[in-house]
């Protein structure tokens, strides 16, 4: 029998939208960990089983009961964290590239979690991945909230969901835009091919990017990029549709910008803001960029 950790009743407001995918909206999760959800008849729609493709009604009442989930056995590491800022609440991170954000199945020790429990004591200490809110890529680079207990972690990932904090990176990417400024809105969703990637595809989940031209060189440019949205590899996606994708990005690359050498794909999360409420203030945090981001700037602007 499913141990239950709580019950959330949802009334619609929206229409015309997949069940997995408005309460994967809702909760923050995944959408495949909402689908299994609703597969296990843990979600009810006006007291009916239906399915991960049932089109969503305005004023529809969603029933989700939240299996308790089985803790990992989650082992300290001593990884040296960058500590940007640290309240009673939170703490902001600049994380460093080549750190995984949380434990998955091939690596269960060396992750931010690990480093993180290591140093600091959080009253969500048993959930499976403590404190974390939102994530970055592997080999992203720069600012990261944990929080300190469940409470927080809610409320801020509530602050995420409805966009309102704002999140700009710095991108270093191939190519040569006619353009110096430019806004990208569609959908990202799985590459109908490439399981393991995204793409822009039909009926995915809405996706927004801003960017700025800032300085450019020969066949490379950096970049500013406001996301207003959070999907998965959101930057990276975005970037390659426009056929300029990120130095290093082994991922969403192309042949040209491979063979360009830079450690990982070169982002880094600089700018975070956001209206604290647990302090009522507007918080800003601001960090400059990682070495390996400034020696290739470096490079490249004495070599051009």
């Amino acid at each position: 029998m499913v141990e239950i950790e709580r019950v959330l009743t949802i009334k619609a407001v929206k229409s015309k939208v997949r069940l997995d995918q408005y309460i994967a909206e809702q909760l923050n999760r995944s959408r495949n960990y909402c689908s299994n959800l609703i597969k296990d008849s843990l979600i009810l729609v006006n007291d009916k089983k239906v399915k991960p493709s049932y089109k969503v009604h305005i004023d529809d009442v969603i029933v989700v009961k939240i299996p308790k989930e089985e803790p990992l056995d989650l082992k300290p590491a001593n990884i040296p964290l960058n500590v940007v800022y640290e309240n009673d609440y939170y703490i902001v991170l600049d994380k460093q590239p080549g750190l995984c954000v949380h434990p998955a199945p091939g690596n269960k020790t060396d992750t931010l979690v690990n480093a993180i429990i290591n140093k600091y004591k959080l009253e969500d200490a048993d959930d499976l991945r403590p404190g974390i809110i939102h994530r970055l890529d592997k080999d992203t680079s720069g600012l990261i909230i944990v929080a300190k207990n469940r409470e927080v972690k809610e409320k801020i990932a509530v602050l995420f969901k409805d966009r309102k904090v704002e999140k700009r990176y710095y991108a270093i990417c191939y190519g040569n835009p006619k353009w110096d400024h430019i806004v990208v809105e569609n959908e990202i969703g799985r590459h109908p091919v490439d399981r393991k990637k995204m793409a822009v595809v039909k009926n995915g989940r809405l996706a927004k990017s801003e960017i700025w031209v800032i300085k450019r060189w020969e066949n490379v440019f950096l970049a500013e990029i406001k996301i207003y949205t959070g999907r998965t590899h959101q930057i990276r996606v975005h970037m390659s549709y426009l056929g300029f994708p990120l130095v290093g990005d082994a991922v969403y690359g192309n042949k040209l910008s491979k063979k360009i050498v830079f450690p990982r794909q070169a982002l880094h999360s600089y700018y975070l803001s956001f209206q604290c409420p647990f302090v009522n203030k507007l918080m800003r945090f601001k960090i400059s960029f990682p070495d390996d981001m400034k020696n290739f700037i470096s490079k490249w602007s004495i070599n051009s």
